[in-house]
């Protein structure tokens, strides 16, 4: 009864913190997102060049490359609750400067580049100090279920954020947006300070070097379903994660309707929210043949993005999609989550989004010569067919370990 229990885990809906925090995050991320857009639209305005906007996302993904590991370590030494306290008023600092800089007419691309580097040094904190506070917020059999809410507060701030975005820019220009965006961390701030003291997990933190990234790195090799997981979620990212790139040029270069990019964005976030909160409902606790199957499901829905004739069959494939990506993303973060100690969180979690989004600017340049030399519908087959076989190569080493497992239970 225990281990079937153990293995459909609890729903996270039922905790006060993980309600708590989840809300914060939703709401901040609307913030967040309408700054991404608003900084995208004043960068093309002062440059007039697709170079400088990717260099800007590149220049803020950097970090996550260069400084990953280390911030990993510094999470597990440190509380993570008082981390995301910094964090988040750093990000509000950030804001504030962009605002400041736009609204008195100062603002030129080296200063957004300068900001755009120092968001991606905050970040590298807060994407896998955020990740990994989630076990502190509930049951380790309910980790999958946050993971999912925590799916669904992203896809509130792809909703609501680009459209926030495009109101206040036209309305009052990108100082307002990035006003609002500081704005949004008060959201963060306040749900941690509420959170119950009391029904929190407690986390072993180590103050001393025996929180090392090489003692995580040995960890992770030497389990063999988090080792695949972390290789094949740095190898989707880098191919097939490319989201905005992929949808936008299908959108505008092949199809000549630039309105769908806008149009496919909303119904797939509006698909990723529910499918969150549906996994945070379920809280299942996913195994490597869970994140194979899922790996697969998001690569097919990437390759009917790809043959897609018209632009009607290309939008039909989006509520495909936005299910797949959540569930792909939870639970991998999940299951590596929780087959990781509590004090190798932030490690395990520095690494997962090392290769989630640090790969982002190594693949876009992949991506966007696929597209420049062939098409864009080879830039997603690209991504599809990655995806698709790293799902395969899961599934079957699930099968591999299982068969394994029983062969020393009958030895």
């Amino acid at each position: 009864m225990l281990e079937a229990t153990a293995r459909r885990g609890q729903p996270a809906l039922k905790y006060h913190n993980a309600r708590l925090f989840v809300a914060g995050q939703g709401l901040s991320n609307i913030g967040t997102f309408s700054q991404t857009v608003a900084l995208s639209l004043l960068v093309l305005q002062l440059t007039d060049s697709g170079l400088a906007l990717g260099s800007v996302m590149a220049a803020q993904a950097l970090p996550i490359m260069l400084l990953g590991p280390w911030a990993g370590t510094v999470l597990d030494r440190l509380p993570l609750r008082r981390i995301l306290f910094v964090t988040a008023l750093m990000g509000a600092l950030q804001a504030i400067c962009l605002s400041v800089l736009a609204f008195t007419g100062t603002i030129n691309f080296g200063s957004v580049l300068g900001l755009a580097v120092a968001l991606g040094c905050i970040q590298v904190f807060d994407r896998p100090g955020s990740q990994a506070f989630i076990a502190e917020l509930v049951p380790r059999q309910a980790i999958a279920g946050a993971v999912g809410l925590a799916s669904s507060a992203q896809a509130i701030g792809r909703l609501g954020g680009p459209a926030l975005a495009a109101v206040l820019y036209a309305w009052a220009g990108a100082g307002s947006v990035f006003a609002v965006n500081a704005a949004s961390f008060a959201a963060v701030v306040v749900a941690l300070a509420l959170l119950r003291t009391s029904e929190m997990v407690p986390r072993n933190v180590h103050g001393t070097k025996r929180a090392d990234m090489a003692t995580a790195l040995r960890f992770a090799w030497h389990a063999p379903a988090i080792r695949s997981a972390l290789l094949a979620n740095a190898l989707i990212g880098l191919l097939a994660f490319n989201f905005p790139t992929f949808f936008a040029s299908i959108s505008s270069l092949t199809f000549s309707q630039p309105n769908l990019f806008g149009a496919a964005e909303s119904v797939n976030a509006v698909t990723s929210l529910a499918a969150g909160v549906l996994l945070g409902r379920q809280g299942r606790q996913p195994t490597l043949r869970t994140v194979g199957i899922a790996a697969i499901a998001l690569g097919s829905s990437l390759a009917w993005v790809a043959l897609s004739p018209t632009g009607v069959v290309f939008l039909a494939a989006m509520p495909f999609f936005g299910a797949a990506v959540v569930w792909y993303a939870t639970s991998s973060q999940a299951m590596v989550q929780q087959r990781s100690p509590s004090e190798m969180g932030g490690r395990m979690m520095s690494l997962y989004t090392l290769g989630s989004m640090g790969t982002t600017p190594v693949g876009a340049l992949i991506v966007g010569a696929v597209i420049d030399h062939w098409s864009p519908r080879a830039a997603i087959g690209l991504g599809a067919s990655t995806a698709i076989v790293a799902g395969l190569v899961l599934v079957l080493l699930w099968h591999t370990l299982q068969h394994s497992r029983s062969t020393e239970q009958r030895a």
